[in-house]
């Protein structure tokens, strides 16, 4: 049972000794639990059991909240951060290929893709800034670094990561001149490339005949119709009756991700 009250933690946020003393008391259980949930040795547990404590000793001032329940919510949620950046470091040092930019280009970009591996995967490479983003072989071992079991449980959001957090918005002007415009201009790219993210991340035939019917590029734009049909048949080696089966599969396939990405009807 929490026997912390809110004064001892105001007393410690002004560095009262005594007061520190029961905080990390409060804290200690949490911590150990949130170790061993995620240590695979006991000597993993306990060095992670260390980065947790620095991890609620360092976030102690940064506390803002008016209410015991609040303060634990709040260190749990760091602490989980942590030890799950501790532990999805230690285990891709070497693993995957994936390096610390990379991880945290693609945790952003997790946060714009809701959560969608695949569109991700395809978001790394478009939607950064210049400078920022990634090759196909550097997101993809991102990928693999962030898909591996320390990461499964993460939920959407607690990596801390965003992409307004993590990367810059690069509008080709200083950051204190950058008008409305530009920052319409910035979400409208931003929607395009989620677009192309996810059309890319769906089956080859579906995404071809979907940016062939709306002229995404770098395919032309055939539209819907006989002639359209006969054209992507031939181009696909199929029937023109299968390509409108397939377009009306990719309309759904596209709707249906889209709508999870964004959260948006399409």
């Amino acid at each position: 049972m929490d026997t912390l009250s809110y004064e001892t933690i105001k007393a410690a946020q002004g560095n009262d000794i005594h007061a520190v003393g029961e905080v990390v008391k409060a804290l200690e259980g949490r911590i150990t639990n949130l170790a061993y949930r995620h240590g695979a040795s006991a000597d993993q547990r306990e060095e992670f059991a260390q980065v947790g404590r620095i991890a609620a000793w360092e976030a102690l001032s940064r506390f803002e909240g008016e209410t015991v329940d609040a303060f634990f919510a709040f260190m749990t949620r760091t602490v989980e951060m942590t030890i799950k950046d501790a532990v999805r470091t230690e285990n891709n040092q070497g693993a995957t290929g994936a390096d610390h930019d990379a991880l945290k280009v693609f945790a952003a970009m997790m946060a714009e893709a809701n959560s969608d591996y695949d569109v991700a995967e395809h978001l790394c490479q478009t939607l950064p800034p210049k400078g920022r983003r990634l090759s196909a072989e550097r997101a993809h071992a991102a990928r693999m670094a962030y898909e591996g079991p320390v990461s499964l449980d993460m939920p959407n959001g607690e990596t801390g990561a965003s992409f307004a957090d993590v990367i810059a918005a690069d509008y080709g002007v200083p950051e204190d001149m950058v008008e409305a415009g530009d920052i319409a201009r910035g979400e409208r790219d931003r929607k395009i490339k989620v677009v192309r993210a996810v059309l890319d991340s769906m089956g080859a035939k579906g995404s071809h005949i979907l940016k062939a019917t709306y002229g995404i590029d770098p395919v032309p734009c055939l539209g819907t119709g006989a002639e359209a049909d006969a054209e992507l048949a031939e181009e696909l080696g199929t029937k023109p009756a299968t390509v409108r089966v397939l377009r009306n599969q990719a309309h759904k396939s596209f709707e249906s991700r889209y709508t999870k990405v964004t959260g948006l009807a399409k």
